[in-house]
């Protein structure tokens, strides 16, 4: 890598962690996929159309083998669902790897933070490296061979404490916030053209959004209710 020969450089403090790719997508790409992997994406998706409708969460009818494109949102309704689907079906092991994962993400995506949070939080990634020996596997078991875990957002994770400690909870820096705003200033704006010389049409809908906003604020601060 390039930062090798540059003195004094960390480069796990230089890169500042993002809780959207480094855990909730990367939880998707790697630990979930190698427990489909091992089961069976066939088997995965019929116990994910089998879960009862809860309210409160997402109910994947058509499975989740086959979602190509997944947003922040369906990783984490994913998260939430997803350790009883290994019940029977993967070994104790993956299991409490797989736990381990998911009790990191749930305490890295609290507001707040203290000391016994952090150790907690490195038990829970010791755990973790402690039994993902299990998901090696063979092209046999329904998947691509595995036969390392030299993954930079898995290592990433041995330094959250630290980082933590430094910038504060994660949640004040993930891309999560910025990412929302493409639906808010790209895809609405988008759609509000004709979609030929898109790009000043989007500029003019966006500032008559903002001064709609700011003539509202006004007319509230008139009214002595703008707090």
């Amino acid at each position: 890598p390039f930062w090798e020969d540059l003195p004094f450089t960390d480069i796990c403090k230089v890169i500042c962690h993002d809780t959207l790719h480094g855990l909730h997508k990367a939880f998707k790409d790697h630990t979930a996929q190698w427990n489909i992997n091992r089961i069976t994406p066939y088997e995965i998706d019929n116990r994910v159309r089998r879960l009862p409708k809860t309210p409160g969460f997402r109910h994947f009818a058509g499975g989740i083998s086959k979602i190509s494109q997944w947003s922040g949102r369906e990783a984490k309704d994913l998260e939430r669902i997803f350790l009883p689907l290994l019940c029977g079906a993967q070994s104790p092991e993956a299991i409490m790897a797989t736990r381990a994962e998911l009790d990191f993400i749930h305490h890295a995506g609290w507001k707040m933070l203290g000391e016994d949070d952090l150790k907690r939080m490195l038990d829970f990634n010791k755990q973790f490296h402690r039994y993902k020996d299990a998901f090696l596997q063979t092209e046999e078991c329904g998947g691509r061979e595995l036969d390392h875990f030299n993954i930079p957002k898995l290592h990433a994770r041995h330094h959250y404490p630290e980082n933590i400690r430094w910038l504060g909870a994660p949640y004040n820096y993930s891309t999560e916030i910025t990412e929302r705003y493409h639906i808010e200033v790209a895809k609405k704006a988008y759609k509000a053209t004709n979609r030929k010389d898109y790009m000043k049409q989007m500029i003019l809908w966006l500032t008559r959004q903002e001064k709609i906003y700011l003539r509202g604020l006004f007319f509230r601060w008139c009214e002595n209710d703008w707090m």
